[in-house]
């Protein structure tokens, strides 16, 4: 029990990097992400990229975990989790913060991951580890700078590689938000350009798991 706690808390510490913020900000240890296989538009991008409603695009994503397992000396072992990562942009709004209204996308990201058969151990056991990831990020216009993230995990392992004896590990939903918005890039950028900005993020953490208490992830600092 101990050692599927571990290794669930694990995977969902991992994915608290949500896809969206690992599309702007790849951590090559974690999550790398490599070819784009469709687009749903053939808008350019200049300085600052400008979507439009039923923009879509899908990465091949890949999250490597060994080194995480490894730190928190768990007695498991888990293939890298494989699989696509789904953006849509699905409507372009108007939001108050602090007051002003602000233009933002609202952009629905969703992705299914697996170890593959095999590919995950548990308490001595081999079999499948699948996660569902979907969300909804609130994305600021004029920057990208990220005003808010909320997404759902579901994360399950199916001994023996057999379907119907997968076990719920855990089904928990993240909302975090970011005061001011989250910057990734501090535009108009130019060669040798560097910036840094505070912000401060909230998580509330709901759900439910027979491995760990989610409101362990709750958090609130810069």
């Amino acid at each position: 029990m101990l050692k599927q706690r571990s290794l669930a808390f694990i995977l969902i510490s991992l994915l608290l990097s949500t896809p969206w913020m690992a599309m702007m900000e790849t951590d090559e240890d974690v999550l790398n992400e490599t070819n784009i296989q469709s687009s749903g538009t053939l808008n350019g991008w200049p300085d600052v990229p400008t979507w439009r409603i039923g923009d879509k695009y899908t990465y091949e994503t890949l999250f490597d975990v060994q080194q995480l397992i490894q730190q928190a000396n768990v007695s498991a072992s888990l293939n890298t989790l494989t699989g696509d990562t789904v953006y849509e942009v699905v409507d372009i709004l108007f939001i108050t913060i602090d007051g002003v209204q602000t233009l933002a996308y609202k952009m629905d990201v969703s992705g299914d991951f697996t170890s593959g058969n095999s590919g995950a151990t548990l308490e001595g056991v081999s079999g499948r580890l699948n996660i569902g990831y979907s969300g909804e990020d609130l994305i600021r216009v004029r920057d990208l700078g990220v005003i808010n993230s909320e997404f759902t995990l579901d994360v399950s392992f199916a001994p023996f590689n057999i379907g119907f004896l997968s076990q719920d590990i855990a089904t928990i939903s993240f909302d975090t938000s970011y005061s001011p918005a989250k910057e990734k890039y501090d535009f108009p950028m130019r060669t040798g350009d560097q910036w840094y900005m505070g912000f401060i993020a909230s998580t509330v953490v709901t759900g439910n798991s027979d491995y760990f208490d989610p409101s362990e992830f709750d958090t609130a600092g810069y």
